[in-house]
């Protein structure tokens, strides 16, 4: 079982996610459709600029032409929003992550790489790469790269800091709940089409080795993923009136003293 797969089970025995939640699927492809479909979900759609390396038929789920940066569905629309491997073909990853955050309900779950110190020296040694030109090599120049144009794009990386930061500065009003999981891959199919032979070598023995690696470095590999639950609760310093929520001011009484406030020269 790979590890989308994995966490998308762990996600489900937890009950954080249901398989009868609506789930909208953002710069997918065959293999969103094939581990929904293993994990027993109900209600999928799978968007994405164009059709995966062409494949068309995504039964039982339906597939949708969207814009990850900017999707045409309306408000918490769909009870969880996915991706997979899809947010550093963005031009702006946070801004990808916002309009999932957006058109969900329950939450969101992204699968990306970390920006851990091993990953970073994988790409000071060349293992890993800071720019993606093998997706465009493999469709002959074509596509493949930035918004799956024939550019190559650059390999964003997240921390757990960093979505923190994102989620809570896009939706403010509330506090969340958040997910990490980590797991690492070496990218064996990748390094077997260099032609370095150090690199294929490496490739080789990455089997070998990713069991160990897995098991004392747990945190610092390449493979990471991150399950928001949005609005758990509201800030306390915010209330519902009206169903609108506006600012407390009972809350700040004993906090702050306007009159004491005087503007800095």
């Amino acid at each position: 079982m790979n590890f989308y797969q994995k966490v998308l089970k762990k996600s489900l025995k937890k009950n954080i996610v249901s398989i009868n939640d609506s789930v909208l699927i953002v710069a997918g492809g065959k293999k969103d459709r094939d581990t929904f479909y293993n994990c027993g979900f109900k209600n999928v759609t799978i968007t994405n600029l164009d059709y995966d390396r062409g494949i068309k038929d995504y039964k039982p789920y339906t597939w949708k032409n969207e814009d990850a940066e900017s999707l045409s569905f309306n408000k918490n629309e769909f009870d969880w929003v996915f991706v997979h491997a899809g947010l550093h073909h963005c031009a702006s990853p946070h801004r990808g992550l916002c309009e999932m955050l957006r058109v969900s309900k329950k939450g969101v779950g992204v699968f990306e790489s970390r920006d851990s110190l091993l990953n970073k020296l994988a790409n000071k040694l060349d293992l890993a790469p800071s720019y993606e030109l093998e997706p465009c090599v493999l469709s002959n120049g074509k596509l493949g790269g930035i918004r799956n144009s024939h550019i190559p794009n650059y390999v964003y990386k997240w921390t757990e800091n960093e979505v923190r930061k994102t989620v809570n500065t896009y939706i403010p009003q509330y506090k969340h709940k958040f997910y990490f999981h980590y797991g690492l891959l070496v990218p064996t199919e990748r390094l077997a089409m260099s032609s370095n032979v150090l690199k294929r070598t490496l490739a080789l023995f990455g089997k070998i080795i990713i069991p160990f690696l897995t098991i004392f470095f747990k945190r610092q590999g390449n493979l990471f993923a991150f399950i928001v639950v949005k609005n758990i609760k509201l800030q306390p310093w915010l209330k519902v009136e009206n169903t609108k929520i506006i600012f407390d001011l009972d809350y700040t009484k004993n906090k702050f003293n306007p009159e004491k406030y005087s503007e800095s020269i």
